[in-house]
């Protein structure tokens, strides 16, 4: 093979965990002596080097180290990384996002992080409009470890490397056969886990193959399962109503409410029929705040947390298989095929959706003229949401050696994705208007089946992907020979989107979405050099011209320094510029629907009495409600590329025995981001008398307003260039090394501070340092302590997030400013996992432990509101204890 003692010395190295990777290299070729060195390619740089520390920080860490943290998948694993700042998605039941698991480096959008496996790019998930990677399609089971670089590398691999890079490196010369299995049961109800997996791995003089598969399951958990996600409506400051959206938890307005022509709201005259005869219905509400105004209305309200999933269920089965075969002395071929279904199942209560042109004598109208009704469509039952993900992903390649230093390299990756989507007891507005016409009782058999709906919807993306490199040593300095590496990509991107015929006619209620088709294909050429300056000094710097065929050309520099005045202490730097291109569905995709939650300032301001003063207005925003509003999404042909600039200076010092030390100081900004022109932007705009000059500038954008003042009907929201974004901050990571008579200590810790979290107050709008904003933490922390003897080992891991504001709120100044107000305060957030390992000589390897052993719960706010995001999922989950067992043969 074309791998030397030190390569896989230094892959040994990595098996004990990046803390020791750089001091096992070393030793490694030291232990060789005059044996020539075989350099490797680390993350971040095409140029092959022994050092695994470099210019940039790389953080690596093994499947063996997250399975010390009881992390169950590749996802879950990544949730927890420090530099994950704030969380991204996991599976939520009730969005298109249903089956999807993302990572967000720096809290910057998974968008702006690179996902790459064996350094080609992932491809994008047409769920997430092909603008960020489902890590649910990697088997755990597969992987050997997975290379975080936490630099700008766009100079390198093009597009969406802004905040950094994720490198999943998977097994391809594990030899013999391994199985594994494990079961979680949380102590709350729902959220069970099973895992189960098979490894098998042949090897000759001349190749290996390695085979992998890989099952995963997890149940859904239920709102109703949880007291903070049941419904709740109670009248909280008596004043002798339970006012919608103020006072109700899991509480829809939907349920027999008609909307006149002001904008307000009546309940149904059967609401309390409803109430006593179908479950869900709680009978007449206010209106609330934001309805239109309390004491103005009121509404027939239905409690859908009673039978909706919070949590979406998860069941996966992946399969890899990777083949390196040694052709001659000089040339290799390698090949991979990686292939995974994930089968995810949500639930939602009965179709929400308009009723228009209701007619005058329609037994659930009060008002003796056509009018428009927001209904439950109960009749119809639960929607069962369906998703079904196919990926295929194929790689095929060469590479090989001629002369004394160079490496050539050739390959083509084809991966499609294929994810499908079925949605049960939708209404249908064709059978509805039927019923009517036909005098068809909507509650009898024949009424009900002309209502429902089933929905589906296709969506594929396609990569095809070449790659050719050359790298080389050319030209000789003090320090040594130059490195080179010079090659090119060509790749193709197609997006295609298929909805139902009568979903695209905008005939169903209850669902949203369009059909919609985009393709690209992208051009790159590269260069990468290395100047050995001095033995101690190397100056590398790398340029990447893109040409896209849908927006235009993008040229990224990166310049980077190591120094090492010593042998112990590494210093370094870089520079580096980036890009991230538009999604296909940015630009090319159809008008979608979607129902934003968002609190209307200017609806709580002009509920308040004339000549209220500033601290009347303060407290009106900050007890300013939440609401859900309709909302048509629109693509924009005309976007351009997001542009960005990374810094990062740091040092790292192993002058103490079996002692670590890095600090890196980064600095990241973005232009021309990418966003979408929210309805909650609108009225932040509204709120400083600046609508009219957006209009302007996106007419395609409206925010829509009934007589009475508030949001009603449809508003008009694009995707749009122009707001800025910066991360600044710290990344720290010390480990320590303890042998003594008894066992092995292993002490790890990693934190991520944030300076500045530098984002627009709104669309366009003033720039705001908003770090400890509402679920945007300072920092992260996460601390590991491993202990191994003989026969046993012990790990324990302790994840920190930092508190935070627990309220922001937008005031505006006397001069039309807006600023942000923060309140309240959120703890920090800790929770610990614990295992245990057992291992035997013959009869293979007993785990068992527990997730969040101390049963964290979920955090809430002073409202006694549930803060729902990702980063506190465990304590949603709660205590899961779990068992398992491995042996390898």
């Amino acid at each position: 093979m074309l791998n030397t003692k030190v390569t896989k010395a230094v892959r040994i190295a990595l098996a004990f965990g990046a803390a020791s990777s750089a001091a096992f290299a070393t030793n490694a070729v030291a232990a060789e002596g005059a044996e020539k060195v075989e350099r490797i390619e680390v993350t971040g740089s095409r140029i092959k080097r022994v050092d695994m520390e470099g210019a940039s920080p790389v953080e690596v860490i093994t499947t063996a180290e997250f399975e010390s943290q009881g992390r169950v998948s590749v996802a879950e694993a990544l949730q927890s990384v420090t530099s994950n700042s704030f969380g991204s998605i996991a599976p939520a039941s009730g969005n298109s996002a249903q089956s999807q698991n993302t990572v967000s480096l720096l809290g910057a959008g998974a968008g702006r992080t690179l996902v790459l496996v064996d350094g080609k790019r992932l491809g994008g998930s047409p769920s997430l409009n092909a603008g960020g990677a489902n890590l649910s399609s990697i088997p755990m089971a597969a992987v050997e470890r997975i290379e975080i670089l936490k630099d700008g590398a766009s100079a390198i691999y093009g597009s969406d490397a802004i905040a950094g890079v994720i490198n999943v490196i998977l097994k391809k010369d594990f030899e013999g056969a391994a199985f594994d299995i494990q079961v979680g049961r949380p102590e709350a109800d729902g959220g069970e886990t099973k895992q189960m997996s098979l490894s098998f791995g042949v090897s000759s003089d001349k190749g290996n193959i390695t085979f992998v598969y890989d099952h995963q399951e997890r149940r859904a958990i239920f709102d109703r399962d949880r007291d903070y996600t049941k419904a709740t409506w109670e009248d909280k400051n008596g004043d002798g109503l339970i006012s919608a959206g103020d006072e109700t938890t899991g509480i829809s307005v939907f349920g027999a409410t008609i909307v006149d022509s002001e904008g307000n709201h009546h309940a149904s005259p059967k609401c309390n029929e409803l109430k006593n005869t179908v479950p869900g219905f709680v009978g007449i509400l206010d209106q609330g705040t934001g309805n239109g105004g309390i004491g103005n209305g009121e509404v027939c309200g239905y409690a859908f947390a009673d039978v909706s999933a919070n949590m979406a269920s998860t069941k996966r089965d992946s399969i890899m298989t990777s083949l390196a075969y040694e052709l001659t002395d000089d040339i290799e071929l390698y090949a991979r095929g990686m292939f995974s279904r994930n089968d995810s199942f949500g639930r939602y209560a009965p179709a929400a959706a308009l009723w228009t042109n209701m007619s005058a004598d329609n037994e659930h109208n009060p008002l003796d003229e056509v009018a428009k009704g927001k209904f439950r469509w109960y009749q119809l039952g639960n929607r069962d949401g369906e998703v079904t993900d196919y990926q295929q992903d194929y790689l095929l390649g060469l590479k090989g050696m001629f002369g004394d230093t160079a490496e050539w390299e050739v390959s083509y990756h084809k991966a499609r994705l294929d994810y499908r989507t079925a949605g049960r007891y939708y209404l249908s507005y064709s059978g509805l208007a039927y019923n009517a016409q036909e005098n068809i009782d909507m509650g009898s058999e024949q009424g009900i089946n002309n209502m429902r709906a089933t929905t589906y919807v296709e969506s594929q993306s396609d990569l095809d992907h070449f790659f050719a490199g050359l790298g080389f040593e050319f030209g000789e300095l003090e320090g040594g020979m130059i490195s080179h590496y010079i090659g090119g990509e060509y790749f193709e991107e197609v997006l295609d989107s298929k909805f139902d015929a009568q979903s695209d006619a905008k005939l169903v209620g209850g669902n949203a979405g369009g059909s919609g088709m985009g393709e690209r294909d992208v051009t790159a050429l590269f260069y990468e050099v290395a100047f050995p300056i001095f033995d101690n000094l190397i100056v590398s710097a790398a340029y990447r011209y893109d040409d896209y065929s849908d927006f235009g050309s993008v040229g990224n520099p990166s310049v980077k320094l190591e120094y090492r005045p010593f042998d112990d202490l590494l210093v370094r730097g870089s520079y580096s510029e980036g890009f991230r291109a538009p999604t296909l569905k940015e630009l090319y995709g159809a008008e979608s629907e979607g129902s934003p939650v968002t609190t209307d300032y200017v609806a709580c301001k002009n509920g308040l009495p004339a000549g209220a003063s500033e601290d009347q207005v303060r407290e009106a925003y900050l007890n300013c409600p939440q609401s859900a509003y309709n909302e048509l999404r629109k693509s924009n042909e005309n976007l351009g590329a997001e542009e960005s600039t990374y810094v990062n200076l740091g040092v790292v010092y192993s002058g103490f025995e079996d002692v670590a030390i890095k600090v890196d100081y980064f600095e990241l900004e973005i232009d021309n981001v990418i966003s979408l022109i929210t309805i909650q932007d609108l009225v932040h705009i509204e709120n400083g008398n600046k609508l009219n000059e957006v209009y302007a500038k996106f007419p395609e954008v409206k925010l829509s307003r009934a007589a009475n003042g508030a949001i009603e009907g449809y508003s008009h929201t694009q995707y749009a260039n122009g707001s800025f974004m910066s991360r600044k901050g710290f990344d720290i990571d010390l480990s320590y090394n303890l042998d003594t008579s008894f066992g092995e200590f292993k002490f790890k810790k990693v934190t991520t501070v944030l300076t500045e979290v530098g984002e627009d107050v709104y669309f366009s709008g003033p720039m705001s340092n908003q770090k400890g904003a509402p679920q945007q933490p300072e920092w992260r922390s996460q601390f590991t302590v491993n202990f191994s003897a003989d026969s046993y080992a012990v790990n324990w891991t302790t994840d920190i997030i930092a508190g935070t504001h627990e309220s922001d709120v937008v005031q505006v100044d006397s001069t039309g400013n807006p600023y942000i107000v923060y309140s309240g305060d959120v703890p920090t957030y800790v929770t610990h996992n614990l295992n245990v390992k057992y291992f035997t000589e013959s009869y293979g390897t007993f785990t068992v432990g527990a997730r969040n052993l101390f049963d964290k719960g979920v955090l809430f706010d002073s409202n006694d509101n549930w803060i729902n995001d990702s980063m506190y999922n465990s304590g949603h989950i709660g205590r899961e204890l779990f068992a398992g067992y491995s042996i390898s043969f």
